[in-house]
């Protein structure tokens, strides 16, 4: 029997150093790889805002120092959508702007027009109170014989001299038609007359006074308002002596939305200089009694007069409506009613009884 060949056991072949790095080098691009994916976004922190102001310097006088102000980060906010029944119609509408208390009623008007009051309360309301400041806080024209009087408070002088007494029940009555509650004053003549500076018998005047026709007044208080009662009691002394200077002179203190005059106005405007004695007379348009020619510049009273129906316009004062059966008012009247916005009608008509047509 022949001895077995021996079993020989083999090693397997060592691993050579180029196959160790490439393992290496691929599981290291893997890790390079990956690290790059997660961190290549990296999350930024918010930005702050910072706006400075000045702060004064103290107490020892030193200069102004700035600190910085932290603004809170905006949140946007999402559009409001307004979507009607059916259901292909849609309609966006941009964001509203909160109104905040520092806003005050500017941040009421939000681009809705600039209507309201025009000159007033014109920052908002658009088509609210949209009448405009033409019929002055909305007032709306009444029709008065031929012409239209815009206001809610109206006065109303009437001359009850002897040649306008006729006419009196008629105008008042036409007047009441369309203002019920209009106060009605009378008073003998329609004379303007001024001393100086101020308006004889008005709110003014002090010392000695021209010589004037005087009537007591023929204003019945039954038809008077509360106020018209008051306002009676005030000026009917100085009115019975002063005529319609005197009475527009203080009307014009009062809150009447319109002063309304009827007269023949013949007794015109005077103005008188004080001299030692009695006053002088310097200017005259009455068609009684004409001195001076033409008026030269105007006095202290007529330039605040004139100031005073000015700012009818914008809701502050009177306008002025003259209405007469016989001659044009007196150019400084009608310079009045011009700077009011205001009327003056001729009603002659009244005269043969008839009625002018509209």
């Amino acid at each position: 029997m022949t001895d077995p060949e021996p079993i020989i056991v083999r090693r397997p072949p060592a691993r050579s150093l180029r196959g160790l790095l490439l393992s290496l080098a691929l599981h290291g691009f893997l890790v390079v790889a990956a690290c790059w994916i997660v961190f290549r976004q990296p999350v930024a922190p918010p930005k702050q805002e910072f706006t400075s102001y000045a702060v004064a310097g103290g107490k020892s006088g030193g200069p102004a120092s700035t600190h910085p102000v932290q603004r809170k980060p905006k949140v946007p906010t999402t559009q409001k959508r307004l979507t009607s029944k059916s259901a292909s119609a849609t309609l966006a509408l941009p964001p509203m702007k909160a109104v905040t208390p520092e806003m005050g009623l500017a941040g009421l008007s939000g681009g809705q027009g600039k209507g309201g009051f025009g000159r007033g309360l014109g920052s908002f309301g658009g088509n609210g109170l949209g009448a405009g400041l033409g019929n002055r806080a909305g007032f709306v024209g009444r029709p008065v014989m031929g012409t239209f009087i815009r206001a809610k408070r109206v006065a109303v002088y009437l001359d009850c001299s002897g040649s306008m007494r006729s006419y009196l029940p008629r105008v008042e009555a036409e007047i009441r038609k369309e203002f019920p509650d209009a106060d009605v004053f009378r008073f003998d003549g329609a004379r303007v007359v001024g001393l100086g500076d101020v308006v004889v018998h008005g709110r003014k005047f002090h010392g000695v006074a021209p010589k004037l026709r005087e009537g007591p007044t023929q204003t019945v208080l039954e038809t008077l308002t509360p106020n018209g009662r008051s306002v009676q009691a005030k000026v009917r002394t100085a009115c019975e002596k002063g005529s319609l200077g005197a009475w527009m002179d203080r009307l014009l203190a009062e809150s009447y939305d319109a002063l309304v005059v009827f007269s023949d106005f013949q007794d015109g405007v005077r103005l008188y200089e004080a001299k030692k004695g009695e006053p002088k007379m310097v200017y005259s348009d009455s068609s009684y009694h004409k001195v001076g020619g033409v008026q030269k510049g105007h006095t202290r009273w007529q330039r605040e007069w004139l100031e005073a129906f000015g700012k009818a316009p914008q809701g502050s004062g009177p306008r002025l409506y003259l209405f007469t059966v016989q001659q044009e008012p007196q150019a400084f009247l009608q310079a009045c009613v011009a700077a009011s916005g205001g009327s003056a009608t001729s009603v002659s008509w009244l005269r043969k009884g008839g009625r002018k047509t509209p």
